[in-house]
């Protein structure tokens, strides 16, 4: 059956309005929450309570957080330079911040891997958990913590390149 052009829009715009929805106006409920926000004073007052890893089929284990480890190397990650050399303003060195959190499992084992976990008090979200012994596992969390966004480069006018060397990009 061919589709009309007139068709191929009307179901464009629609899917385009049902993207632009909130799923709760569906009905549906947000299963992730934005960990970009989280420290590790976010998870130091949760040590000794239990999280839920859920699969397919419900609640497989639980892992109790043992202990948050401090992983910053105490050094600010520099920025790049920017590309051609363009004079702007100089980015502030980001700062990364890196923990660990250490589980003990209770259930199922699981194989390495990302599983969504759920909390009572920080609802549900996705992390990546690596077996790092007999009944524990270990997930990294490393984000960046502050930085000064780059600014674009300001645009050149004919009267800035005066004088610049000509680069042939027939080489």
């Amino acid at each position: 059956m061919p589709v009309s052009r007139r068709r191929f829009l009307v179901a464009g715009q629609t899917l385009l309005a049902a993207a632009a929805l909130p799923m709760k106006f569906f009905g549906a409920t947000a299963t992730t929450t934005n960990m970009a926000t989280w420290t590790k004073g976010t998870f130091q007052p949760l040590v000794n309570s239990n999280f839920a890893v859920r699969s397919g089929s419900g609640a497989a284990a639980w892992l109790t957080l043992l202990s948050v480890e401090d992983m910053n190397s105490k050094t600010p990650v520099k920025t790049a330079p920017m590309a051609f050399g363009l004079k702007g303003p100089k980015a502030s060195p980001a700062v990364i911040d890196t923990f660990a959190l250490h589980f003990y499992i209770t259930g199922e084992t699981l194989p390495q891997g990302t599983y969504e976990l759920e909390h009572r008090s920080l609802g549900r979200f996705s992390l990546f958990v690596v077996p790092s012994g007999i009944s524990t596992y270990t997930a990294i969390i490393s984000h960046i913590e502050s930085a000064r966004p780059i600014q674009a480069p300001k645009r050149l006018h004919s009267k800035d390149l005066a004088g610049a060397p000509v680069v042939s990009e027939n080489l």
